[in-house]
């Protein structure tokens, strides 16, 4: 009988015990969890990065939907921006064929000239290609001859045989350096594209009298190219270049007076010509449109009017 109520009071220490131990351990977890609280964006940091996200697609969806007419106009702005940047690459090279063609360095223009002309009535006999493989095979023989009589004289005075050329092969080597070669390249380049611009602004028209003065020119080469060769011809043209100049140069007021005539005679005849073709194809659009309306293939303006 007294044993059982000391037992229950055992019993409700160690389940004190217990309690507190729990508490303890329960108590730096919650302070742990307010020393530490996470970090949750605010109303108005969320209204930040959605408005940012929608700025985002809208910019996207306006690339997207872009109307394509504004971008071809943009396209052709910069193409037409690039072709006006394209400077004339025979700047240099005018200035030298101005150099000969005025004789300002006499030896210098008639040895060209002589060269040239030599050039040309040389081909007229001999061909190129067996020109070529014989001054190859010759010199190549010749080289080698003289290469292997050096080796074997200085064998002959007890010296090691070397190839005369060597500090050729070894110290200046023939090749293209890259960066010349792109040098050469962007030359080659520009023109061409110099040369594809002048082209279309002749064949489009832009200067009418330009194109006229072209189609005069290239009528004329090709009534001569009819009659002599080609060689011929580009001998006298070679001549000429060389003449003419000198000569426009000595007679120059005379001749700028008869080539203002000439000028202007073509300048008239060509707006006569232009007036003429108006008239005609005004003539013609007209007869065209009354047979229109003979048909029944278009209405008149006139009779509409009195239908209405």
């Amino acid at each position: 009988m007294d044993t059982q109520p000391i037992m229950n009071t055992d019993n409700i220490i160690s389940n004190d015990n217990i309690l507190n131990d729990s508490k303890e351990n329960a108590q730096p977890t919650i302070e742990q969890h307010h020393q530490h609280p996470t970090m949750e964006p605010t109303k108005e940091t969320q209204k930040e990065l959605i408005e940012e996200a929608t700025n985002k697609l809208v910019e996207k969806i306006k690339e997207v939907t872009a109307n394509p007419s504004t971008q071809n106009d943009k396209d052709h702005v910069e193409k037409k921006r690039q072709a006006k940047n394209i400077e004339n690459p025979f700047k240099n090279l005018t200035h030298r064929v101005t150099q000969l063609v005025y004789w300002e360095n006499p030896t210098h223009s008639g040895a060209i000239l002589a060269a040239s002309l030599s050039f040309l009535i040389f081909t007229a006999y001999y061909s190129l290609f067996n020109t070529f493989f014989a001054l190859a095979a010759i010199l190549i023989g010749v080289n080698w001859i003289y290469v292997m009589g050096f080796k074997q004289f200085q064998s002959l005075i007890n010296q090691k045989p070397v190839n005369p050329h060597e500090h050729l092969l070894v110290n200046k080597p023939w090749y293209i350096e890259r960066e010349d070669a792109e040098k050469y390249l962007d030359s080659i380049i520009d023109t061409a594209n110099f040369v594809l611009l002048e082209a279309q602004k002749i064949a489009l028209v832009d200067d009418p009298m330009r194109t006229m003065r072209h189609v005069v020119m290239f009528y004329i080469l090709w009534t001569l190219g009819t009659w002599i060769s080609f060689r011929t011809l580009f001998g006298i043209g070679l001549i000429l270049s060389f003449s003419t100049p000198i000569t426009y140069q000595k007679n120059k007021e005379f001749v700028d007076e008869k080539l203002y005539q000439f000028n202007k005679f073509l300048r008239s005849h060509f707006d006569r010509g232009l007036t003429m073709a108006k008239q005609h194809s005004g003539g013609v659009y007209e007869k065209a449109k009354s047979f229109a309306v003979t048909k029944g293939l278009v209405n008149d303006d006139k009779t509409a009017k009195k239908e209405e």
